[in-house]
């Protein structure tokens, strides 16, 4: 296995590899989603309020609809 900048392995009396330490810095684009996904890095505000948020196609939904109410009256 080629050496990486920034990862380092430990391996067990079999040569398996048993653990992996990242460096975040160098690695934080690849690692983030990782971390997050194991609820290792909180979620921001942002994050928590957009949990759930519509999606584009839900909200041009609602406002057509809303729309042709209002029009209707």
């Amino acid at each position: 296995m080629p050496q990486l900048a920034g990862v380092k392995t430990k391996k067990n009396f079999k040569g398996e590899v048993t653990h992996v330490t990242f460096n975040v810095k160098k690695h934080k684009e690849t690692i983030t989603p990782i971390l997050n996904q194991l609820g290792i890095i909180p979620k921001t505000d942002f994050q928590k309020r957009c949990e759930n948020g519509v999606s584009v196609k839900e909200a041009r939904k609602i406002s057509i609809n809303h729309l042709r109410s209002i029009w209707k009256k």
